[in-house]
């Protein structure tokens, strides 16, 4: 390897350092999927202020959290006590131990977080005072800032801490192109970045002028980040094995998964480094446990579905989101089954599993008691074994999409249903395996099917029921929908599929709170 000089050493490191703090001043949002974490800070004296240079400082992979895995470094301070990492990754967010070790080898050490929603950056300052049995100069500049906390977060007071009575001047550059000359001044950033704060004080030491400079960084986020976390219980009790499940709320009420994380027998989740905004929580069992089928699927409110779940603003840290799981009624034995399997179809923020793995399905008696709960395996099936033949209704349970309940009878001619489900943007459908026996009660099969013109859909409604339809394509896309007037004397509504192209289509009639999905095909020669 080939040897450098300790000049050259010093002048590679202050220009390395220089470099990535431009980077840093200069960022804008990735248009990749590689993501870079930079990690900088200052190593001082604690009890005099000066920078320590050619100090080590490590940075490694925090084991105890998911998401960059077998990180490990050291970064020597360069003359300004500066110490900087780049550190490029495709993980949504992680963690890293960032430490160091004082003049008697202790251990001084911090945990930071990062995440990335939207943007391919994240900045992470970590500065340490350390012990150092070292006398400084006989005139060391010192100071300290604070941010204010709330409001106005570019708004910054500067404290002068230089231990000396006989200062004559003050100088502060702010980084930005201000300055001030006053010993504790309030400063206003225009806009977020990355600064660099250089104070001068000037003294007069053995009645000579003598000046000294240090500096600082200050680093100003595009939004404000927090943490969040809450128990999970049982009436007064954690629960074992669960999931915890974040959604950002944006401002079309569009429900984005953010992440979701495991925790154990102490019943604590919690979620690092969010932006500030609106979220929902939501929280289950996992199958190994002992309260699976017991305790159901819960959001934060101590509601069961999300559409009734409390929204939290976060614009501040707290762990005080706890939800408490409620319990299923519990169903009858008998010999009768409901299995099916659930797919997704054209959904936002594309999902990339086909099949829809961990989808809550709940079931419900016809007295609206919710029986118990199943999720949707790896390949998307579930089954409910084992049930007394009777009338149930099924309700898939996905986080910010719309779905109708599913009727279903289980009699001694059909003691077992499967059901193909699929979820949409705009929706939930389902097909059942002889539309005859379950939907067509109320709603008839459509003809003729194939269909080139009209298509007739036979109907037996109450008087003054509420019709209505939507047309899906076969990849889940709105085609068109209408608001039915069905009158005494009609038995049916019609459709005018002229405009259709060939092809399958879901036609979902709502009667009531009621739905039916049919399948027809368009065939035009």
């Amino acid at each position: 390897m080939m040897n450098l000089s300790l000049n050259k050493i010093k002048k590679y490191k202050i220009a390395l350092s220089t470099i990535l703090l431009i980077l840093i001043s200069n960022f804008s949002v990735a248009s990749n999927e590689m993501n870079f974490v930079v990690v900088s800070g200052q190593v001082t004296n604690m009890e005099y202020g000066n920078p320590v240079e050619g100090h080590p400082v490590y940075i490694v992979s925090d084991s105890t959290h998911r998401g960059l895995v077998g990180y490990s470094n050291m970064i020597i301070t360069n003359d300004e006590g500066y110490y900087i990492d780049t550190i490029y990754t495709t993980e949504d967010k992680g963690s890293l131990v960032v430490y160091t070790f004082d003049h008697y080898g202790e251990s001084i050490d911090t945990t930071v977080h990062f995440r990335f929603i939207d943007r391919g950056n994240s900045v992470i300052i970590a500065n340490f005072s350390i012990f150092l049995p070292y006398q400084a100069e006989q005139l060391q500049a010192k100071f300290k800032y604070f941010q204010k906390s709330g409001g106005d977060k570019n708004r910054f007071s500067f404290f002068d801490q230089t231990n000396n009575n006989n200062i004559i001047s003050w100088h502060w550059d702010f980084g930005d192109g201000t300055s001030s000359a006053t010993q504790n001044p309030i400063h206003v950033y225009s806009t977020h970045g990355l600064y660099k704060i250089t104070f001068t004080v000037t003294a007069m030491v053995n009645n000579m002028p003598k000046t000294s400079i240090i500096t600082q960084q200050v680093y100003i986020t595009d939004r404000e980040y927090y943490h969040l976390g809450g128990h999970v219980f049982s009436e007064y009790f954690p629960i074992d094995l669960g999931y915890a499940f974040l959604y950002m709320v944006d401002s079309l009420d569009n429900y984005i998964p953010i992440d979701t994380i495991s925790f154990d027998t102490l019943g604590y989740y919690y979620f690092y480094q969010i932006p500030q905004g609106k979220y929902l929580v939501k929280v289950e069992p996992m199958r190994d446990s002992e309260y699976y089928g017991i305790l159901l699927p819960t959001y934060y409110g101590d509601k069961l579905f999300w559409d009734e779940a409390e929204l939290i603003e976060l614009n501040t840290t707290s762990w005080e989101y706890d939800i408490v799981l409620s319990h299923s009624g519990g169903i009858i034995n008998g010999g009768g089954s409901i299995s099916g399997n659930i797919e997704y179809i054209d959904l936002p923020r594309a999902v990339k599993e086909y099949n829809a793995a961990g989808v809550n399905i709940y079931l419900f008696d016809d007295l609206d008691n919710l029986l118990t709960y199943h999720y949707s395996d790896e390949e998307g099936n579930f089954i409910f074994d084992l049930l007394e033949l009777n009338t149930y209704w099924l309700y898939p349970e996905v986080t910010g999409i719309h779905a109708d309940r599913i009727r279903v009878e289980l009699t001694p001619e059909t003691p077992d249903i499967n059901i193909e489900i699929t979820i949409q943007a705009n929706g939930i459908s389902y097909v059942l395996p002889d539309e005859g026996l379950i939907q067509n009660k109320v709603v008839g099969l459509p003809y003729p099917n194939p269909v080139s013109g009209t298509l007739n859909i036979p109907i037996d409604s109450a008087p003054g029921s509420k019709v209505s339809y939507v047309i899906f394509d076969a990849y889940g896309h709105t085609i068109s929908s209408k608001e039915i007037d069905i009158t005494f004397s009609s038995n049916s509504y019609q459709v005018n599929t002229t405009s259709l192209k060939n092809g399958s289509y879901i036609l979902r009639t709502r009667v009531d709170d009621v739905t039916y999905d049919q399948v027809f095909i368009v065939v035009k020669r």
